[in-house]
C-alpha cells in the first residue's frame, strides 16, 4: 500500500485527512504527509487501518481505483 492507496481509502470511507488521522491515532500531518508521498506507509500505520477499516473487497477495490486513477479528491 502506497500513498495513493491511503487516501483511496480515505475517500472511500467519506472521512478528512483529521478524522481519519483520527481513528487511526495518528496525527492529520502524518496522513497528509503518506498521502502526498513525503512520508512511506509504516508497517503501523497498515496494520491500524487494516484493523480500523478492515480488509474486505471493498478496501482492496477502493486501492485499485486509486492506483488507476490520476485525480482523488482531497
Amino acid at each position: 500500500m502506497d500513498g495513493t492507496g491511503v487516501r483511496g481509502i480515505r475517500v472511500m470511507v467519506g472521512m478528512t485527512q483529521a478524522s481519519f488521522a483520527e481513528a487511526l491515532s495518528v496525527s492529520q500531518s502524518c496522513i497528509a504527509d503518506v498521502e502526498n508521498g513525503r512520508r512511506t506507509v509504516s508497517r503501523d500505520l497498515r496494520i491500524k487501518i487494516a484493523q480500523v477499516f478492515g480488509t474486505g473487497d471493498d478496501v482492496l477495490a477502493a486501492i485499485q481505483r486509486a492506483k488507476e486513477s490520476t485525480r482523488l479528491a482531497l
